[in-house]
């Protein structure tokens, strides 16, 4: 058992980082007593050694909650554990310094860190930046080009684990004993179902621009032909050449083999008549394929429309339509999540409607225009709303990659090249390293180029 001190300023939010990272990452028991000091402190009874280490964060919180004086300072500083006896265990490490200074301090049986682990692990954990920073997208969303993260530089690396890996070898280092908790790195593969059919087939204008497309920017013949005969099957009611619908099957097909489950997100209702393309999801078609999928044991998630994110009407109308359709097939909704249509997502009100409306995760944060650690972490986490100033029972599983993030011309631009595997390997071995989990999106509607099926099995192996 440890006993940690903490400073009489935000008291709550000091409460939520300590259970999330010593309590649900570290796996350690631990109880909490409030002092008069600046500093957060780490004693375990029966031991005269201590960990203090600064909180930063917490005290200029205290003064501006919320306020722009709370923020990081840019440029940032970074630094490497290089001279201390625990560094063998954290080999190769640079954190950036986004609360606190460089350095610790330690003697015998005491270390004092100078980083503000605590405070930045908050900063990240909760999107705190978010609300302060008032840059979005065309699509209201908060890009990665306005984050702290990428600014400083540090987007690709899961900060928040390298925070823990460094407390984490304080800890051992005075308390050898001590053991932390055991994890298994997984592969969390998922789809985004914006559409479960192509709607284009409906249409014969529309047909003939997908073909343009598939010959001008896909390259690719063979398509052109199935996209020709999924028009006329469809004018007799057959989906037999829907490239969307059969993709779906070929996903779970090929996940199987490696041995993935797969996350299916469907979008229940329209909520927008230009950005959700899709029938009802109570509707025959709809409901054979839920059946299909739950029966073949992937997972049905929820994958609420374009304009749920800030209307708390139009996602309660969503979630009650995607349950209504899995009752009516005796599909389990215990611990059901999902994650925004368009990545959409505001830090103050979305997750309050992802609890009030019963889901047990939400698996929205990343970027839509980067690849990296939105969150600073590839473990799955309790979130915390900083409206409410409350810890929440929503969990968060963070999206590592979505693939047009690193192969659309719109974003990295990379293709189904050798250098897109590398990022994708890199970012795989990255949650590898820290035993967490590599989250991936990847839409039944993005396989137009020859190469994709085969790029796809190689990231999922």
């Amino acid at each position: 058992m440890l006993l940690v001190q903490i400073p009489k300023v935000c008291i709550r939010e000091q409460h939520y980082i300590l259970d999330i990272m010593i309590g649900e990452f570290l796996g350690l028991p631990f109880r909490v007593e409030e002092y008069d000091k600046s500093n957060i402190n780490i004693r375990r009874p029966g031991s005269s050694s201590s960990i203090s280490l600064n909180a930063d964060f917490f005290h200029r919180a205290h003064k501006e909650w919320l306020g722009k004086s709370t923020m990081p300072v840019l440029p940032m500083k970074f630094w490497v554990p290089v001279s201390h006896r625990f560094n063998r265990k954290l080999a190769e490490i640079s954190v950036p310094v986004i609360y606190g200074q460089a350095g610790m301090e330690e003697n015998y049986n005491c270390i004092h860190m100078n980083l503000d682990i605590f405070g930045s692990s908050f900063f990240m954990l909760t999107r705190y930046e978010e609300l302060i920073t008032p840059e979005r997208d065309e699509h209201d969303r908060f890009p990665a080009s306005s984050s702290v993260a990428y600014n400083a530089g540090f987007l690709d690396k899961p900060v928040v684990n390298q925070y823990l890996d460094i407390l984490w070898a304080c800890i051992q280092t005075l308390w050898p004993d001590m053991e932390r908790k055991e994890r298994k790195f997984r592969k969390l593969i998922s789809c985004d179902i914006d559409q479960p059919f192509d709607l284009a087939g409906r249409s014969l204008k529309r047909t003939l621009l997908r073909v343009c497309a598939r010959l001008i920017r896909d390259h690719n013949p063979e398509l052109v032909i199935r996209d020709g005969l999924n028009y006329i099957f469809k004018r007799f009611g057959s989906d037999y050449f829907d490239e969307y619908r059969r993709n779906i099957d070929w996903i779970m097909t090929v996940n199987q083999k490696a041995g993935n489950k797969v996350a299916f997100y469907f979008i229940p209702i329209q909520t927008d008549t230009q950005f959700d393309n899709v029938d009802d999801i109570r509707t025959g078609k709809n409901q054979d394929l839920l059946r299909q999928i739950a029966g073949a044991g992937h997972e049905i998630g929820f994958h609420p429309g374009y304009e749920t994110y800030h209307c708390s009407e139009k996602f309660t109308q969503s979630a009650q339509a995607l349950r209504e359709a899995c009752r009516n097939l005796n599909i389990d909704i215990a611990s059901m999540g999902g994650r925004q249509h368009y990545m959409r997502y505001d830090i103050a009100r979305t997750p309050d409607y992802w609890q009030e409306n019963g889901f047990i995760y939400d698996s929205t944060l990343g970027y839509p225009d980067k690849p990296g650690f939105r969150a600073g972490v590839c473990y799955e986490y309790t979130m915390y709303s900083l409206v409410r100033r409350k810890k929440m029972n929503l969990r968060q599983r963070p999206l590592i990659i979505m693939e047009a993030s690193i192969l659309s011309d719109e974003f990295e631009g990379l293709g189904f090249t050798h250098l897109a595997m590398e990022r994708f390997d890199y970012f795989k071995n990255k949650c590898k390293e820290h035993s967490g989990d590599f989250t991936l999106l990847w839409h039944n509607s993005f396989f137009h180029k020859k190469s994709s099926k085969s790029f796809y099995v190689n990231v999922i192996k």
